[in-house]
């Protein structure tokens, strides 16, 4: 999926959110790397994601949001 992420910084999902003006899009590939490869873009697990359709740099994800187990796990492969 590709990602919107707005001029106040925050990055979400473009498939849950509308485009705004200003928004930097970030492509499937781009965000596969950065997220599956890299695994510095990390999400909730699918329930919370759908709700909220954000992402965070790995080191600033905010209290109290509990992140995908794939993104903790260095051994986790792609399904």
């Amino acid at each position: 999926m590709a990602l919107r992420i707005r001029k106040d910084g925050r990055i979400l999902c473009a498939a849950l959110h509308p485009e705004y003006e200003g928004d930097l899009y970030l492509n499937d590939s781009d965000h596969y790397r950065l997220s599956v490869e890299l695994r510095v873009l990390v999400t909730e697990p699918i329930d919370s994601h759908v709700e909220r359709g954000e992402w965070w740099w790995k080191n600033q994800v905010p209290t109290g949001i509990a992140i995908d187990r794939f993104y903790q796990d260095e051994n986790a492969g792609c399904v």
